[in-house]
């Protein structure tokens, strides 16, 4: 009997020795087993993060790059606008030197018409200004009664009036003048000296004018091929 009781104590003993060694094992491998999950934790981590500061590189590098490209693209409208100002320029000052041509030499003329009526005129001068064309002249009358040396008065409308001008190019330089004086009485016995006027500036191309006083009427005086010195 004794003897039976000695080997269920032993039996016991042994079972609880296996039991705990059983256990410490098990605590052991939980141990290794959550540093290496640890550790891969920590490895993800550091991957992750790396990761991170990779993308992170990339943005901070395109966005450089973006930032370059903008400048580039700024200094490309930049300078595209500079040459179309500069051509602007170019363009406006052929269009300044064009206009700025040198203007004719004033024509002396002094050329002398006796009208059968009895009046005499003489066309003097003709001087080339920056908007407008002057005719300088002078002329007697001897018909016995009042004369116009521009009957129709100055220009009109469609109405080139009294006195036309106009070049070899076909351009007609309006007459301009005074209401109250642009017929041009002229009284008998009576001698003046004037000056008229044209609106224009000449044309760049003409060579020659055709200068007509009274061009409907009987008492006229034409002077024709009156050629320009540029």
């Amino acid at each position: 009997m004794s003897k039976n009781i000695i080997l269920l104590f032993l039996t016991f003993v042994f079972t609880l020795f296996i039991t705990v060694a059983c256990s410490n094992q098990s605590s052991n491998n939980d141990a290794e087993n959550n540093e290496v999950e640890s550790n891969q934790s920590n490895e993800d981590e550091n991957q992750e993060n790396n990761s991170e500061n990779e993308e992170n590189e990339t943005n901070t590098d395109s966005t450089q790059n973006d930032d370059g490209s903008d400048s580039v693209n700024e200094d490309d409208s930049s300078n595209d606008q500079t040459n179309e100002e500069d051509e602007q320029s170019d363009s406006s000052s052929d269009s300044a030197s064009s206009n700025n041509k040198e203007l004719p030499e004033t024509i002396v003329i002094d050329e002398q018409i006796q009208h059968e009526e009895g009046v005499t005129f003489t066309l003097e001068q003709i001087n080339f200004k920056e908007d407008h064309i002057t005719v300088d002249f002078n002329a007697e009358n001897f018909t016995g009664y009042s004369q116009y040396l521009a009957s129709a008065g100055r220009a009109k409308g469609q109405n080139l009036g009294g006195i036309t001008l106009e070049d070899d190019t076909g351009f007609d330089y309006r007459y301009i003048a005074d209401e109250d004086s642009d017929r041009i009485e002229l009284e008998d016995q009576e001698k003046v000296t004037g000056t008229v006027s044209f609106a224009g500036r000449i044309q760049e191309d003409a060579t020659s004018l055709t200068l007509v006083f009274n061009p409907d009427r009987s008492l006229k005086f034409s002077f024709e091929d009156i050629q320009i010195e540029w």
